[in-house]
C-alpha cells in the first residue's frame, strides 16, 4: 500500500512540474495541490478503515435509550 502511495506522489510531483514547465505560475499548482490534498487524503483514509463504522454499531442510535426514557413516563 506504501507503494501504491508513493507512485501517486510521483505522479502529482511529475504533474506539477509539468505544468510549472507549461508556463502555469508555481503559486496556483501550489493552491491547486493543497486544495486536492484534503480529499484525497480523506479517500485514503476511508480506504484504509474499509469504510466501517468506527462505533461497531449498525442500528440508528434508539437502541441507547432506556424504555423509560418516553415522555410522560415519570
Amino acid at each position: 500500500m506504501i507503494k501504491q502511495h508513493l507512485v501517486l506522489a510521483g505522479i502529482a510531483a511529475v504533474v506539477a512540474l509539468g505544468a510549472i514547465a507549461a508556463g502555469a505560475p508555481a503559486s496556483t499548482v501550489l493552491i491547486a495541490l493543497m486544495l486536492l490534498a484534503c480529499p484525497l487524503m480523506m479517500l485514503m483514509m476511508m480506504r484504509g478503515m474499509g469504510g466501517q463504522d468506527t462505533t461497531g454499531r449498525r442500528g440508528t442510535g434508539h437502541e441507547d435509550r432506556d424504555p423509560g426514557d418516553r415522555a410522560g413516563v415519570s
